[in-house]
């Protein structure tokens, strides 16, 4: 009776231990008898896309079929929800792209130059693109796929100075150099920040911090400048900045600040000759 009673326990919890285990373990799943591409990376060149910049897009397409994918062709299709490609255009051979095989379990990859609209608008925007193969029997697959273009806002600031800058004394006898900064983007930023350099050259200030400009906003930089020799001394304005998106950017300017004379000694001979004019007039010293 007690041997009868543990078979019948024991039958039920088999039952159910076979069931759990076919339905819950996890099935591997083989490869599909055909070829299967699929986009598996998407790089730019540069990393980032800018208003009325040309650009290249590198699709790497993955075979992860059984069979080898043969006549693979990517065409560009349309902007997510257009008709065309909108603030888009194809630069060089047009939208059509060709890849003679991509066997089974391999890669390819595909170079798409484009263009910009100068005035694209700051955002995200999806592509769709449409792939097709054949395999070895002229069977035709295809593929549609959709990649996003995230297109920057172009830099705001820009510095405006000349490419050669010769000092010129001032009626007080200083060498300045004056450059302007000035927001032309359609955004505000922040962080403003000036630095200058140059081998050769001292600066009275090499640095200025501006803090927030708005859309149109403008400011000065201006700093005596005075160099040990005569000569022509490459120099760099650096403006750093955080714009509408919390990016950091940097621009840089490449100047030439030629100084025509010993700007130290011409300075120091004109605090010289003042300094005789004064004993000249009140003493009569060297009259």
């Amino acid at each position: 009776m007690e041997l009868q009673m543990k078979t019948k326990v024991i039958y039920p919890v088999l039952v159910l231990s076979f069931f759990l285990f076919f339905c819950f373990t996890p099935c591997v799943l083989a490869a599909p008898e055909q070829p299967l591409l699929q986009i598996s990376s998407v790089t730019f060149s540069p990393e980032t896309v800018s208003p009325g910049k040309e650009f290249k897009m590198t699709i790497t397409l993955t075979n992860h079929g059984d069979y080898d994918a043969q006549n693979v062709t990517l065409d560009v299709q349309s902007l997510a929800g257009t008709q065309d490609l909108g603030v888009f255009s194809m630069v060089g051979s047009g939208s059509h792209f060709y890849i003679e095989k991509i066997p089974s379990g391999e890669s390819a990859t595909i170079e798409i130059p484009m263009v910009s609209s100068p005035t694209a608008e700051a955002k995200n925007y999806n592509i769709n693109l449409l792939i097709n193969c054949e395999d070895s029997d002229g069977d035709e697959y295809n593929f549609t796929e959709t990649v996003g273009i995230f297109i920057n806002e172009s830099a705001s600031m820009s510095i405006i100075a000349p490419d050669q800058y010769t000092l010129v004394a001032n009626d007080k006898g200083v060498y300045q150099l004056n450059a302007e900064i000035a927001n032309y983007g359609s955004n505000p930023v922040r962080g403003v920040q000036l630095n200058i350099s140059g081998v050769g050259l001292n600066f009275s200030s090499n640095s200025k911090y501006y803090g927030t400009f708005e859309k149109d906003d403008s400011d000065d930089f201006s700093t005596e400048v005075t160099a040990d020799q005569q000569g022509d001394f490459p120099a760099k304005i650096t403006l750093k900045y955080i714009d509408s998106f919390n990016n950091e950017r940097t621009l840089e300017k490449d100047i030439t600040i030629i100084s025509p004379d010993n700007t130290k000694r011409t300075s120091d001979n004109a605090d010289e000759n003042i300094f005789q004019k004064f004993l000249r007039i009140v003493f009569g010293i060297g009259a």
